[in-house]
Formats: C-alpha cells, sequence, structure tokens
C-alpha cells in the first residue's frame, strides 16, 4: 500500500539491499497523457485571450496633436504573453514528468544545503540521499527519512508514561513553540536560498517539509520532493533586496518602482514612459497601503528604530496579479515559485502564531546584503547611498547612518560592533566605511580652512559631529 500520494505519482516504503529502508516514488499510468491534453487546452484558452482586442482610449478622443508611442496603444485586451507563459508553465510540469530530473535536483540541493555535505554557511538540513543507479524516468528511489509535518503539534509526539505527569495543554505549547521554531528555520532557509545561492526549493509546503528528532534529542528541518527547484539570476536577487529596504527604510514607492526593470517584471519601455511610471508609483502606493500595515507613531510601542509593517502576503499578491494587463508584467517561473513559497511558509507560520510577520525575518536579511553588497552590484550600491545620504545637501546623513545600523543591530539581535565587523568583510562594505571617512576628514579639514583656532575651541559640538563617523 502507498504511504503517500501526490498528482502525478505515488510514494511506497520499501526495503534495499545495504541502504535500509528506502522511499520509493512511483508514477501514475497514462499522468503523461493526461498532462499532454491538459496542456492543449490551456494553450488554447491562452490563444484566444491573447487575441481579443484592446478597448479604445475614452481620454483620447480625436485631437491629433497627440504624440502616442504605438505601444502604449491598446493593442490587444490582455498585454500579457499568456502563450508563452501557459508554455513556460506547462514545461515545468514535463520537467516534474521525468524523475531523472528530480532526482538531479536534489542532488543538487544536497550539495549546497544538506547537513552532511552541503557547502552553503548559511542553511544546513536534512535532505534525503538519492541512489542513483535505481532511479528511471517514472522510478525515484531516495533514502528513507522518518519525521512528521511542522503543522502536527500533537501533544503526546515522542511521549510515554512518564510524561504523563505533564498536562496536553503544555505539551502542545512546547509542540507549537518547537514547530514554529522551525518553519522559521525555514523562512531563513529559503530566503538564503532566495538571495545568497539563488537556488530555491520552490515547493515548500507543509507536505515538503519534516521535524525530524535527532538522536540527542533536538529536532532539525529536513526536505523532500525536488520537482520544483528554482535558478534565481543574480540581478534580479539584488533588485529585490533593494525593494525591500527602499520600502521598509524610507517607503519610497517611486523608487521602488524603477527596480521592476531589474526585476525583469515590466518591460523597459514602461519604466522609459514617464506618464506610464507616474501611473505605475501610484498603483504601487494603493497596492502597498491595502497589504502594508504600518504601526501608529501614537502607538506606545513605536520607537526611533523604523517601523517593520505586517504584510498581508495575500492581498500583496492579489493586488500585484491586478495590474498584470495595465503595466504588461511578465511574471518568469521562478518569481511565481517564489512567492508561492514565501506565501506558504507564511501560512504555515501564521496558523502556529498568529502574529507572525515574515518581513521582521526578510528586512534583516536585506539591510545584511544591502550593507556588505556581496555582488558589488551598482543597484544595491545605488540604492544604499540613496538610503543614507541628504536629500537637501547630498551627503551622508548622521541620522540616517545610525538608523541604518541600528535597524541592523537590533532586528538581527546582534551587537553593532559585529554588524561593522560583517560589513568590513566584504570588499564593497569596506569602500563604503572608506569612502564615509574620506568624505568626513575632507569636510573637517575643508571646515577647519574658514574656521579660526578660536571659534574650533568656543564648538566642541562641531567637532563631535565632524567626527562622529571616525569614532564609529
Amino acid at each position: 500500500e502507498p504511504v503517500a500520494a501526490a498528482s502525478i505519482g505515488q510514494v511506497y516504503k520499501a526495503s534495499l539491499p545495504g541502504r535500509g529502508s528506502v522511499a520509493v516514488k512511483v508514477q501514475r499510468p497514462g499522468v503523461r497523457l493526461l498532462v499532454e491534453s491538459d496542456t492543449e487546452l490551456l494553450l488554447a484558452v491562452a490563444k484566444f485571450l491573447e487575441s481579443l482586442p484592446g478597448l479604445p482610449n475614452p481620454s483620447s478622443g480625436n485631437n491629433e496633436d497627440n504624440d502616442i508611442d504605438d505601444r502604449s496603444k491598446p493593442s490587444r485586451l490582455i498585454n500579457t504573453q499568456l502563450v508563452s507563459a501557459t508554455q513556460e508553465f506547462m514545461s515545468r510540469i514535463f520537467e516534474e514528468l521525468d524523475y531523472r530530473n528530480e532526482a538531479a535536483n536534489c542532488k543538487k540541493f544536497a550539495d549546497l544545503y544538506s547537513r552532511k555535505s552541503g557547502t552553503s554557511k548559511d542553511v544546513s538540513v536534512v535532505v534525503p540521499e538519492v541512489y542513483l543507479n535505481w532511479c528511471t524516468e517514472n522510478v525515484l528511489v531516495m533514502e528513507w527519512i522518518d519525521g512528521t509535518k511542522l503543522t502536527d503539534v500533537s501533544a503526546f509526539e515522542n511521549s510515554d508514561e512518564s510524561s504523563g505527569a505533564q498536562s496536553d495543554a503544555t505539551l502542545a505549547k512546547d509542540s507549537v513553540e518547537e514547530n514554529l521554531a522551525l518553519v522559521k528555520v525555514a523562512i531563513d532557509s529559503t530566503l538564503s536560498q532566495l538571495l545568497v545561492t539563488g537556488i530555491l526549493h520552490a515547493d515548500p509546503h507543509a507536505g515538503n517539509l519534516l521535524k525530524i528528532r535527532l538522536d540527542d534529542g533536538t529536532v532539525t528541518l529536513g526536505y523532500l520532493d525536488f520537482g520544483l527547484l528554482s535558478t534565481i539570476p543574480m540581478k534580479v536577487r539584488d533588485a529585490l533586496v533593494c525593494s525591500v529596504a527602499l520600502q521598509v527604510f524610507s517607503r519610497d514607492v517611486d523608487a521602488v518602482s524603477s527596480l521592476f526593470g531589474e526585476l525583469q517584471l515590466i518591460p523597459q519601455y514602461i519604466l522609459d514612459d514617464d506618464s506610464e511610471r507616474l501611473a505605475l508609483a501610484e498603483a504601487l502606493e494603493i497596492t502597498f497601503g491595502n497589504s502594508l500595515k504600518y504601526l501608529d507613531s501614537s502607538d506606545p510601542n513605536f520607537n526611533d528604530t523604523t517601523t517593520i509593517p505586517e504584510l498581508k502576503f495575500d492581498k500583496l499578491l492579489d493586488s500585484l496579479s491586478r495590474l498584470v494587463p495595465r503595466f504588461q508584467f511578465d511574471l518568469p517561473p521562478y518569481f511565481i515559485n517564489n512567492a508561492r513559497a514565501l506565501s506558504t511558509l507564511e501560512g504555515i507560520a501564521r496558523s502556529l502564531d498568529p502574529t507572525f510577520n515574515v518581513l521582521t525575518i526578510m528586512y534583516p536579511y536585506a539591510l545584511n546584503r544591502l550593507l556588505r553588497n556581496p555582488s558589488q552590484s551598482p543597484v544595491v550600491e545605488r540604492t544604499l547611498q540613496q538610503l543614507i545620504r541628504s536629500e537637501v545637501d547630498g551627503r551622508v546623513d548622521r541620522k540616517k547612518m545610525k538608523r541604518l545600523l541600528r535597524d541592523s543591530a537590533t532586528i538581527s539581535g546582534l551587537p553593532k560592533r559585529r554588524v561593522v565587523w560583517d560589513i568590513m568583510k566584504e570588499r564593497e562594505g569596506r569602500k563604503l566605511v572608506m569612502d564615509i571617512l574620506k568624505e568626513e576628514v575632507s569636510y573637517a579639514i575643508k571646515g577647519s580652512s574658514r574656521t579660526s583656532a578660536g571659534d574650533r575651541q568656543n564648538s566642541p559640538k562641531g567637532n563631535k559631529r565632524k567626527w562622529y563617523y571616525l569614532e564609529l
């Protein structure tokens, strides 16, 4: 009898000589023919929707003086490339039908993130070993892993008679806290995959994430099902970092909208059109207003640290999807997979803790990468300069810099010295610090040449300000 079933296959528990218990995934008979017929149907629908003509613009009238670019004229009702999107989506389904691809994905994931042999410094999880010699197009054989779902909060998990004195409520609470901690590990892991390595498990739902109890009694996170593995371009990763930092730190919607080209979501000619760019910024203002809830400044919990808004992920995705036809969004498969992965993990976390906010984990990740800029990205450098410099004179703003460091330290739980040390480890981080020091020294020297010795003695506050960054 199968121990698990999915849409295209079933899993059985078996024994392999010399290997012990193994999981054997077998594809359902006839599933390929079913997917092929579904593909034909979906492509027919996509072609029909793409053929629908656009509605006339009532504001254009018959004004012959209006010089309107042909690209902005309503040639189609739906500007999204539905056919290519459908083809891309279904091609991924066909990839999943060949279990040899999943075996290769599992090995690739394990080489990066496995506790046994992974090279990642940030992610260490349990990944089953794949027995490639036993795998075919329709059969996948891998190491059997015992564990429980992260949504399973049974009060009697691993309990015995000796634990009878402890109440069910206490056991259930411990189980919830344990599972929630692992969900946060899963989100940390997903963000590291998304922003650091760019190799992402794109389907981390409750059935594919396990709580595994080790021999010493501790628990760790395990991954299953590697049919969907996304690769995110470095350019997109950097733009995601900048978008999160700009929106949370400075609430600069216009700057966020300018990054949609870097995110490869909108054609560049849309962003080059001033009127379209303005319309996009206004639309995003409404979108973020509906999906981000900021703490009121009158709230007793409000302080000098940047307020991280509560993110309503479902509303954000719904609102962005409504902008697709208007601004000719082109959503790459990895973008959809990334959004689904984070949305799924957030849903699991909220089922265990209704107050959970995924941005409290995303924002420190974004700040850390922004300050270190390990990819030496000009977009990241430009965004950081935009965040720390004054809009009035273009100089480094002491308050903004101090707030940025305080945010990174407070939210991550690290001391400021450790944050600065982490920045200094990277070439771009050292360059940032040296640029600030040079600017402050230059400013101090110029100020000294314009000020008499007597005035300097009577201005201790000014000297403190000049050498603030050198002291830091």
